[in-house]
């Protein structure tokens, strides 16, 4: 199975956020957006996440399912990659399942309470 070499989101450039100002990294008007210091901070402070992962949390909300359904959409068959979060995605695997009936197979590797791993594996025979 072939893993893809994708970054940690939280080294992506950040757009949106709060807007409060008063933090970095929360993309407001005087935060660091995307700031390496964020980024690091966010990728350290909980070892759950592992060299590879698509690793969400430091992205806002609204960026996440945009992110991941790239990631998705770049599997070929066999393909996988581990999704990390700060709470269960079941409503992700809901509208995957929707939107691509029996396409991604999806394997919880860690639970919560505070980081869930998921690996999300393209079904081998998918066409495009």
């Amino acid at each position: 199975m072939t893993q893809l070499p994708l970054v940690n989101a939280g080294t992506a450039p950040s757009s949106g956020g709060c807007g409060c100002g008063s933090h970095g990294g929360c993309g407001g008007a005087g935060g660091v957006q995307g700031s390496a210091t964020t980024a690091e901070a966010a990728s350290t402070a909980v070892p759950d996440a592992r060299p590879g992962d698509l690793d969400v949390r430091p992205l806002a909300p609204a960026q996440r399912h945009e992110r991941i359904f790239a990631a998705v959409a770049a599997l070929l068959p066999g393909e996988s990659f581990v999704l990390t979060n700060d709470h269960d995605p079941k409503p992700l695997r809901y509208q995957l399942d929707a939107e691509e009936p029996g396409q991604v197979a999806w394997e919880y590797l860690a639970e919560g309470p505070d980081v869930w791993r998921v690996r999300l594996t393209r079904a081998d025979g998918h066409c495009c």
